[in-house]
């Protein structure tokens, strides 16, 4: 007990004094997210998964500006590295790198080498709410050694300013099997070629692709990936993927689709839709996610979640939350709130 209430001050007095600058002409920038979550799983058609778990994530993000255009960034993550399956208060927590890599900017491109994380959909980090992105995180890439390009291009005249600012990126990787995927604090062991999974392979073999664009009330993306099975995956995974975001009224609204052929390596195909809104309300933000995932061969997922933010103070928010997911034709009922601060 006396280690989790160090923990627990230790987190919130970084939060409030943070002990690197944060100006961008500074040498090293730094900024962070530590979240605080409580899950209460009330109602589940697993006795066994009924329980209340608190948590921390904390995100540090760092930056060295060597020259201009020409940085070192690393970002780690603070979790519980395994799911938990009991009554759980802030166990199981271990700090891992997330991203590594080298970037070096030339006028509107940029070339990046290392531990990073290829581009492909947003529902996973833009689905409002605390629960909104757990089903579109299935599809996120993260944690991929390799090399990386970016291209950025200004809102043009005519026909290309209906486009807005387009961003494109592409990327050749392989899974990270260094010391980098391994954590410290709970044990997550360091990735070997035996573990299989699509694009643990032994060279640069997946590869992805994404396009995305910013007009003044319309964001998208669409996106292509190809990911080289590892060892015992019957099948290489083949994705793309559309979404768009649209403001109006100071409303928000979200929708996306995913779709895989081979998914995860193996013989089925899966489609995933997102959709999702964010009502202003006062100061409080509204808002609400459906999602659907249809694995081939698998009873169809649903996912409904409901949540409510305020901020209370500039860069500390506080929210409530409640999801409803039907997963392996098991339904559960879970209500949390979540404390953000960021820096």
């Amino acid at each position: 007990m006396k280690t989790q209430t160090f923990l627990i001050a230790s987190a919130f007095a970084l939060a409030a004094n943070p002990a690197l600058p944060q100006d961008s002409s500074s040498f090293i920038e730094f900024e962070a997210a530590i979240e605080l979550q409580t899950d209460f799983i009330v109602d589940s058609d697993d006795s066994d998964a009924e329980l209340t778990d608190f948590f921390f994530t904390i995100e540090p993000a760092i930056t060295f500006n060597f020259a201009e255009g020409s940085t070192l960034n690393a970002s780690l993550v603070f979790e519980p590295i395994v799911d938990a399956d009991d009554d759980r208060f802030f166990e199981d927590h271990g700090l891992f790198v997330e991203e590594l890599f080298y970037a070096q900017e030339f006028g509107q491109f940029e070339f990046v080498v290392g531990k990073f994380n290829p581009a492909f959909g947003v529902a996973w980090d833009a689905a409002p709410g605390i629960y909104g992105a757990e089903f579109a995180e299935d599809y996120e890439i993260t944690e991929r050694i390799g090399l990386g390009a970016n291209i950025s291009l200004d809102a043009g005249e005519g026909f290309a300013r209906v486009l807005g600012d387009i961003g494109i990126s592409v990327a050749a990787f392989t899974a990270d099997r260094t010391f980098l995927s391994e954590s410290i604090g709970e044990d997550r062991p360091r990735v070997t070629i035996a573990d299989g999974g699509v694009s643990n392979t032994r060279s640069l073999q997946s590869f992805s692709a994404a396009l995305t664009g910013d007009t003044e009330n319309t964001s998208y993306n669409v996106g292509v990936q190809y990911q080289e099975g590892g060892d015992g995956d019957p099948n290489d995974q083949f994705g793309i993927v559309a979404g768009v975001v649209h403001s109006f009224n100071e409303i928000e609204v979200l929708g996306e689709i995913a779709y895989f052929d081979g998914f995860e390596g193996s013989a089925s195909d899966a489609v995933y839709y997102t959709g999702g809104v964010t009502v202003p309300v006062g100061p409080v933000a509204l808002s609400g996610v459906f999602t659907i995932r249809d694995v081939e061969d698998a009873p169809t997922d649903t996912l409904l979640t409901a949540s409510a933010e305020y901020e209370i103070f500039e860069n500390f928010t506080a929210a409530i939350g409640y999801k409803y997911a039907d997963e392996g034709d098991v339904e559960s009922h879970t209500i949390g709130t979540l404390w953000v601060y960021e820096f």
